[in-house]
This record gives structure tokens, sequence and C-alpha cells, in this order.
């Protein structure tokens, strides 16, 4: 497969319809202790993908913190479970 092929079929995965494949081994919400689950919804429909975006973008958790109103300690931890790298 050349690299055009390659490119071709990486959108043909990610395109309307299709879903990415899931990594194995990722925590659902439920999965996660209570005082965290209460803090998802805030989050929205992704929470750990809104979390990494927020990080990538350079916000520390104290920053996400305050903008979702919720304790920078949470936020911390949702990271750590998650092994999402940032400034804490």
């Amino acid at each position: 497969m050349n690299n055009k092929d390659c490119v071709h079929d990486i959108i043909r995965q990610l395109s309307p319809g299709n879903r990415s494949r899931q990594f194995r081994g990722q925590i659902s919400r439920y999965e996660l202790p209570l005082e965290f689950q209460k803090y998802l919804h805030v989050l929205g429909p992704t929470p750990k993908r809104c979390l990494e975006t927020l990080t990538d973008l350079g916000l520390s958790d104290a920053d996400i913190a305050r903008y979702y109103n919720m304790p920078r300690r949470a936020v911390t931890d949702l990271r750590q479970i998650w092994k999402i790298d940032g400034i804490v």
C-alpha cells in the first residue's frame, strides 16, 4: 500500500458513519469512582477528549477546574486515571 492509499484509508475510516477504533483498556465512565462520575457530565458527552483538548491547549488543572466550576483535584485525578499529560 502506498502513502496515497494509506491516507485514503484513514479518511474512509474517520468519515461520517465510521467510528475510529476504541482503544482496549479504556476506562468506562461507570468504572470511575462516584466522586468523579458526578463531574463527567460537566465536561460534555466526551469528557476524556474534552480534557485532552484543554490540556493540549496548555490549560492547567486549576484553569480547567475554574472554568468548569469543579475541584482542581478532580481534574488532576481524572488526568492521571486517563493518562493525560499536561500542566498540573
